[in-house]
């Protein structure tokens, strides 16, 4: 028998987003809640803090920058985001919690996923202390346009 395909929802994530926020007793406040309906309501999204912070504004919502930015970090503590660093001056945050990877427009200042395995790379990997255990690979692959 064919395994019926669940449809996409939305808000799945933002109803993660409010159960993560409550089992760490962290209160899902009336600016929390806003900034999870912009990051989750519509699927998965890549938005810096500035792109948020604008989303906000044109809601005609008063959220302050600073109130973004510890939103975003305590988010990705909570890994219901990810950040993408993509230079020591730019991180763009990613609400796809699947395993993947990045790949960067640097002319565009774009961002678009890519599944794990559509990437085969061998590499190895140092060795790592006993006491610790490898959490995480991050690949960000930077592409431009060519100069005729």
């Amino acid at each position: 028998m064919l395994k019926k395909i669940q449809p996409f929802n939305p808000l799945s994530n933002y109803n993660l987003a409010i159960k993560k926020l409550k089992s760490h007793n962290i209160r899902p406040t009336k600016q929390r809640m806003v900034l999870s309906k912009i990051l989750f309501e519509k699927g998965n999204k890549h938005i810096t803090a500035e792109e948020l912070y604008e989303e906000v504004r044109k809601q005609e919502r008063k959220i302050s920058l600073a109130t973004i930015y510890n939103t975003l970090k305590q988010f990705c503590k909570l890994g219901l985001l990810k950040e993408v660093i993509i230079d020591q001056n730019k991180s763009i945050y990613c609400s796809n919690n699947k395993q993947h990877y990045h790949l960067y427009i640097e002319d565009e200042n774009k961002i678009i996923d890519i599944p794990h395995n559509k990437i085969n790379i061998d590499f190895n990997v140092p060795e790592i202390p006993a006491c610790l255990n490898l959490h995480n690979v991050d690949i960000i692959i930077k592409i431009k346009t060519k100069n005729n």
